[in-house]
């Protein structure tokens, strides 16, 4: 258990120290949490490209990340973590394939 002023441990942080590799390179590589069809948790993003219902281009690392579905929001975005919520049909990187309308 955590101390009451101690702030618990991100994951970047346990991984970096268990494999030895510095935090703050590890901390640079995108994460993304997909929960069912409905929920999207994307650690180290950098920005929101593109954002309306049906389509959302982030910025992750070096790359664009987009996301197509319906009745999609962000939901909150702190310290480099987004969560999209909404009706996901799809996560790719790059555009997406298609250009936004």
């Amino acid at each position: 258990m955590h101390k009451k002023n101690e702030r618990p441990k991100k994951l970047y942080e346990i991984l970096a120290a268990f494999c030895e590799i510095p935090q703050d390179v590890l901390a640079a590589i995108p994460v993304f949490t997909i929960r069912g069809q409905h929920e999207i948790e994307i650690s180290g993003c950098t920005g929101i490209l593109t954002y309306d219902s049906r389509c959302i281009v982030l910025a992750v690392g070096k790359e664009n990340f987009c996301i197509r579905g319906e009745s999609l929001l962000l939901s909150d975005f702190r310290e480099g973590v987004l969560y999209v919520r909404g009706n996901i049909h799809s996560a790719s990187f790059g555009t997406g394939g298609e250009e936004h309308d």
